[in-house]
């Protein structure tokens, strides 16, 4: 990947991250992973001795005498359609979007599937004896959780203008974590009922199995997009402005490893207190998947903002701008490159894990 892209995206990154360096406090009283500066990060580079820089951890001791694990969760969330708006006073308003264009659904299933295996050996090369997904079946409380499950592969519209499609392991489903922050969920917010149902399944696969419930999830996005804001002083601007910057990367606290053990249960006032490894920086991987960027507004779009900027202008009102973005990336590359990073995230995590065990 060109360097000024990986640059720019760490800045934007570490704008968002400047002066963290507490577990921030989330809605619910969830802490989560401060965001910490951006990282290049190489796919094909190996990342277990990076657990510590890596990933943030929630209860150090919430995986103390673990010895067995059973995985109903693995969940890979591709980020397909993303988009940023702002408005300023008199009336301006700026849209960016962007749309992923190339992989298939076909390559993100292998993507699953393949990173699914690094992670199951990764477990066990932690020292940790993993069920199968056949003796998995075993257990009424499996059964459950892959009924009210979703198929893998679903696209979903999520919060924030989101597109995204999800996908489990080939014979497995996925479901959305139980927690306050719907964003971090992956998609569509979580209902009380919702939350109380994974709680109670995860808890009783627990103890049906005599085993620690893991998952993994990670987050796939290929640009990061900012807006302007009405705060402050700017709450009298009458400029609108949205930027994109075009990048592989792995999205940082929603990409995390949790267990459920008997020290680590969620409960319905703190779904997510449970063990959570998260990734506390943006991974923007050092990838040439990216081939072109290309800007979609049609003629008679930029047309129609170009008369209703004049009139706007005539009136003394704000201008409106809009712009859309097809980012085309080489399908093999990008398939490739993202397996090799999800591998190094799984392989970090796992040490990481592997420390407090």
């Amino acid at each position: 990947m060109n360097k000024h892209i990986l640059s720019a995206l760490s800045c934007a990154a570490l704008i968002l991250a400047a002066g963290a360096s507490q577990p921030a406090l989330a809605l619910g009283g969830e802490k989560k992973a401060d965001i910490r500066e951006a990282i290049d990060f190489d796919p094909q580079a190996a990342h277990g001795a990076d657990a510590d820089t890596l990933f943030w951890v929630n209860l150090p001791n919430g995986a103390k005498g673990v010895k067995k694990v059973i995985i109903p969760f693995f969940q890979i969330q591709f980020v397909l359609d993303a988009a940023a708006s702002a408005t300023a006073s008199g009336g301006a308003h700026a849209k960016t979007s962007v749309h992923l264009q190339g992989p298939t659904a076909g390559q993100m299933q292998a993507i699953t599937d393949e990173v699914y295996a690094s992670f199951v050996a990764d477990l066990r090369a932690a020292g940790l004896e993993v069920i199968s997904p056949e003796q998995a079946q075993t257990f009424s409380a499996y059964n459950e959780i892959m009924a009210a499950s979703k198929p893998s592969g679903d696209v979903v519209k999520g919060m924030n203008q989101v597109s995204s499609a999800f996908f489990a392991p080939t014979g497995m489903k996925y479901y959305f974590l139980p927690t306050m922050l719907p964003d971090l969920a992956g998609g569509g917010s979580m209902t009380a009922i919702g939350n109380t149902q994974i709680i109670r399944r995860e808890a009783d696969l627990m103890g049906q199995a005599d085993a620690a419930v893991v998952g993994f999830r990670a987050v796939v996005d290929f640009a990061s997009l900012s807006a302007s804001n009405r705060r402050g002083l700017k709450v009298l601007a009458r400029t609108a402005k949205t930027k994109a910057e075009f990048g592989l990367l792995i999205k940082p606290v929603a990409t995390q490893v949790f267990l459920v053990t008997p020290n680590a249960k969620g409960t319905m006032t703190d779904p997510q207190n449970r063990m959570r490894l998260e990734l506390q920086a943006p991974l923007m991987i050092d990838s040439d998947a990216i081939q072109a960027t290309d800007e979609n507004s049609t003629r008679g779009q930029k047309t129609g903002e170009a008369l209703g900027n004049a009139i706007s202008l005539l009136g003394g009102v704000g201008m409106s701008k809009s712009r859309s973005y097809a980012v085309v990336v080489d399908p093999d590359l990008w398939q490739q490159d993202v397996t090799g990073a999800l591998k190094g995230v799984s392989a970090a995590a796992t040490a990481k894990l592997k420390s407090g065990l």
